[in-house]
């Protein structure tokens, strides 16, 4: 439970990087540092979401095939908004060449893709613990 908490304040702190990454880049103004910790938080995010799905594969043996799948693209929605979507959007802006009011706007989005994914999970991670306990007492 303690790294529960812990991730979720690296998921808030990530949100916040993006947002003052946006803001930043409207006012045109270069932070490489925080470049690179949006870059290392969500590569450590997503390995710790990947570890820890895996750790619980065990746990949903029982799932029926369709919950399966619908459980699998709810996980790949998360992992492609929250993490790989930001990391990919910050690395090719240098090497796009778009209209600035473009770029702002696909930061704007991501940023927003970003957050529809953590609140994803968060309901993932709910109906998944409602899950366990339900076929606990069963």
């Amino acid at each position: 439970m303690k790294n529960r908490w812990l991730l979720f304040f690296i998921h808030i702190t990530l949100v916040a990087g993006l947002i003052c990454f946006l803001i930043l880049f409207y006012f045109e103004i270069q932070n490489i540092l925080l470049t690179y910790s949006i870059i290392i938080m969500s590569i450590i995010l997503l390995i710790s979401k990947l570890l820890y799905w895996f750790s619980i594969r065990k746990a949903q043996s029982r799932v029926n095939e369709f919950n399966k799948q619908n459980i699998f693209l709810q996980r790949l929605t998360i992992c492609v908004f929250t993490y790989i979507s930001p990391v990919y959007c910050i690395i090719q802006e240098p090497f796009l060449i778009v209209n600035r009011y473009i770029s702002i706007v696909t930061f704007l989005i991501v940023t927003l893709l970003a957050i529809i994914g953590i609140f994803i999970e968060r309901r993932l991670f709910i109906k998944e613990s409602q899950q366990t306990v339900y076929e606990s007492n069963a």
